[in-house]
């Protein structure tokens, strides 16, 4: 499909099809979506909304308070409401553009201030913004219309909603700064025991020693003891052996398996050996408790604590 065929259809389904972003505590008003093959000079001009444009090719300048920002592919810039500027090109621009403005009654209190502060400190013109993630949603967005395919709703919706997010943080604004604080250790600790959890979950079968685990994780053993000892106030060897266990009394009760096949199942070396740990754990034989929690309608989970 030629890039007009795509940029044609790409205005007709946006501006039918995208006329509002909503995400928590932020609502915006999409007025007008424009994708624009070449574009050539336009008259000094304003508007009282924002206006985001990208350069997907060609040559030109952007004119913002009688100074001239040269323009070329990967260049974003911003117009302001209520700031005069103009777009010039002797060759012609590939252009994309949204022009929007926050719906503030539906706003959050710090979003609205945020848009307020981008107001006063925005940078006109962004260069290299096809290696920033505001290019590459862009890029995306006009990637959808690229053949003539179904366009799926919810992708067009996540695209564009990225892109609006992205331009803030592009022109100056970086909200997420205030996430980068000492808590960001606590977070890498908690990602850390999660996906051991969920890598000792998913290979109770198998031989899982401290090495292997830490190996997996790409940090130490050491490491790794600190992180169990710290969430589970257990070593790690019993919170391996604590969900073999567990394992195996649901086994037990839910399944027609014989004891021998459940400790293989469990990752225990040896029948004689997951008997000697069963009962230890639960004060009987897995076959007894299976005969028991059969007569008595028991589950057996209140023995473990996730």
């Amino acid at each position: 499909m030629s890039i007009e065929s795509s940029f044609r259809r790409a205005n007709q389904i946006c501006n039918r099809q995208l006329t509002r972003i909503e995400t928590k505590d932020l609502s915006i008003s999409i007025l007008y979506w424009g994708f624009m093959p070449t574009h050539f000079d336009n008259a000094l001009h304003r508007h009282s909304f924002f206006e985001a444009c990208y350069v997907v090719a060609g040559s030109g300048s952007y004119i913002e308070h009688d100074t001239e920002y040269p323009l070329s592919r990967g260049a974003s810039f911003l117009s302001l409401p209520g700031t005069w500027h103009q777009i010039r090109s002797l060759a012609g621009l590939t252009l994309v553009y949204v022009a929007f403005e926050v719906d503030e009654e539906r706003t959050g209190q710090s979003y609205i201030e945020d848009y307020r502060r981008l107001m006063e400190q925005a940078k006109p013109v962004v260069y290299g913004a096809d290696n920033e993630p505001l290019g590459h949603f862009w890029e995306a967005l006009i990637s959808i219309f690229a053949e003539q395919k179904p366009v799926v709703p919810a992708l067009l919706e996540y695209s564009s909603t990225s892109l609006l997010l992205s331009i803030p943080a592009l022109h100056g604004l970086h909200r997420g700064d205030a996430l980068h604080h000492q808590a960001d250790s606590a977070w890498d600790e908690n990602t850390l025991f999660r996906q051991a959890k969920l890598f000792i979950h998913d290979n109770l079968s198998e031989e899982l020693t401290l090495v292997t685990v830490a190996n997996h994780l790409h940090i130490s053993p050491r490491h790794l003891t600190r992180l169990f000892q710290q969430h589970t106030n257990q070593t790690f060897v019993h919170y391996i052996q604590e969900r073999r266990i567990q394992l195996a009394s649901q086994l037990l009760l839910n399944e027609d398996m014989s004891i021998k096949d459940i400790a293989c199942q469990c990752g225990f070396q040896s029948v004689h050996y997951f008997t000697r740990v069963f009962t230890h754990k639960l004060g009987v034989s897995p076959a007894k408790f299976r005969r028991v929690q059969f007569s008595e309608g028991r589950s057996g989970k209140n023995h473990f604590n996730e």
